[in-house]
């Protein structure tokens, strides 16, 4: 009996699929995504309707140039503050579009955090530091860990829990400016 722990992500949890699906499913939930947002997400947000019902907790809209097209792109992602610093998840890794954007042009960054925004430099994190955050992250948010990696907390112990394998396969970036007063 082999009692090591299945690596992260898991089979069944968002980034599993995101990461090691097969390309047409892959392509279809990148797709649903973008026109959520496209058509969702980002006009409330502009609209200010997703800050003024608390959206702005966990969701902000960055603001990047892109890399081809040199226009402004426009994407919702999901953050969280760890020690009063915003960290940001590219849960597609290095193939995630406003990654990409952000160290293609790291001068034309900015982000909206409720009704405020503003400029930002940030910083990529090492496999420690992306390790370090994914046992606070699930420590603080279990429930999300289980929808977005698999952790069970049930079976898993954070003790003996190895992150490695998901920290090399995304990307975690850390906003180097003051947070947001909310």
């Amino acid at each position: 009996m082999n009692d090591s722990p299945i690596p992260f992500p898991r089979p069944g949890s968002a980034e599993y699929d995101f990461l090691l699906e097969s390309d047409t499913k892959k392509k279809k939930m990148l797709k649903r995504w973008k026109n959520i947002n496209k058509f969702i997400t980002i006009p409330l947000y502009r609209a200010n309707i997703i800050p003024l019902f608390g959206g702005h907790k966990i969701f902000l809209l960055l603001f990047t140039k892109g890399r081809k097209s040199g226009k402004q792109r426009i994407t919702p992602v999901e953050y969280r503050k760890k020690d009063e610093v915003i960290h940001m998840v590219a849960g597609r890794g290095k193939k995630a579009d406003w990654l990409q954007n952000m160290l293609a042009n790291p001068e034309d960054v900015e982000v909206k955090i409720g009704f405020k925004k503003r400029k930002v430099s940030f910083k990529q994190l090492t496999i420690e530091e992306k390790n370090d955050f994914l046992i606070w992250y699930v420590s603080k948010y279990p429930k999300a860990a289980k929808l977005l990696f698999g952790w069970d907390s049930k079976t898993d112990d954070l003790e003996t829990a190895d992150f490695t394998s998901l920290s090399e396969l995304i990307e975690i970036v850390k906003l180097m400016t003051k947070v947001f007063a909310m």
